[in-house]
């Protein structure tokens, strides 16, 4: 019972990126010789220099060295590499080295959205499925982790399902009971969805007509499409590859879009109509100010935002 419990310590996701560091940093410490366990100072330092030269982003190096701290101390090991002098001062190297800018994947807009939707034909029970996914994804802000899974032979508790989804009388509501923040059965969301009667963007339109064409059970995942073996999820991959050619299609860089774009984009038009960014926060399941990071504004927002700084200045010191 007591290993089980630890066990359950880190959610299923992290589990697996900490079995992938530990690899990447066995498999370096094999191809040069090197005892990976206990890590020593020289060890940690050479697979850092390993990864910078790997051009990894310095985030990604940190959760490597904290994959490898946890490694470390599991095993019963001291951890005393962590705090040694010259390992701090690499670290110092690596962030001056490689600095901190992250490179974010463009904000989808309804601008974009409108566009796409001459290029799907709702006869075709994926295009129907993922022109419900596109719009749910963007009025939701929900991570990926939520809207589909990665194997669709391993569907993670997060994955939302038919069931979760409840039609009323003004649209439509989600309920979500595990995310990123929500491991423990802390809190719940219910995120609401929006009808817009005649519009393209009409999320409830696209569900219901994706339900339609995609029969199945309710324990099935929200976004599944009808075949002839059966009902399959969509996976990630899927969502990753048809986004892409979309916007293709769209004369857009595809390297600049990714299903990340729908929650920024879709919580950047919420900033946009002057919705409160505690909303938003909410909205997005965002723990701490990071969704400030997401918001895009505009040349427009930024003229306005100096032009009342100017008219300010106007009616408290007139010509």
């Amino acid at each position: 019972m007591v290993s089980r419990l630890i066990h359950l310590a880190h959610a299923t996701s992290t589990q697996k990126n900490i079995a992938a560091h530990i690899r990447s940093y066995q498999t370096f410490c094999e191809l040069r010789a090197l005892q990976p366990f206990p890590i020593s100072v020289e060890s940690i330092c050479l697979y850092v220099a390993y990864l910078v030269a790997q051009k990894r982003a310095y985030g990604t190096v940190l959760n490597h060295i904290s994959s490898l701290k946890h490694a470390h101390q599991f095993a019963g090991y001291q951890l005393t590499w962590s705090s040694d002098y010259h390992f701090q001062l690499l670290l110092r190297g690596v962030k001056r080295f490689l600095g901190q800018a992250v490179s974010r994947k463009s904000a989808m807009t309804p601008s974009i959205l409108h566009a796409a939707f001459a290029l799907f034909d709702f006869s075709i029970p994926l295009h129907a499925a993922m022109w419900a996914l596109f719009l749910v994804a963007f009025f939701t802000f929900l991570r990926k982790s939520n809207l589909v899974p990665d194997n669709p032979r391993q569907i993670s508790p997060k994955v939302i399902t038919r069931a979760n989804l409840v039609f009323t009388s003004s649209g439509a509501n989600i309920h979500v009971s595990a995310t990123k923040t929500i491991q423990c059965q802390q809190r719940s969301l219910i995120l609401p969805i929006p009808a817009i009667p005649g519009s393209r963007l009409c999320p409830i339109l696209a569900l219901r007509r994706h339900l339609a064409i995609n029969p199945g059970p309710v324990s099935a995942p929200l976004f599944s499409v009808f075949s002839g073996s059966g009902l399959e999820p969509i996976t990630y991959k899927q969502f990753c590859v048809f986004l892409l050619r979309v916007v293709s299609k769209l004369n857009l860089d595809p390297l600049l879009y990714s299903p990340h774009s729908f929650r920024r984009g879709g919580a950047t038009f919420a900033f946009d109509c002057h919705i409160p960014s505690e909303i938003i926060k909410l909205q997005g399941d965002w723990k701490s100010d990071a969704y400030l990071v997401y918001l895009e504004l505009s040349q427009q927002q930024k003229q306005r935002a100096v032009h009342a700084m100017a008219n300010k200045l106007q009616s408290m010191f007139p010509a």
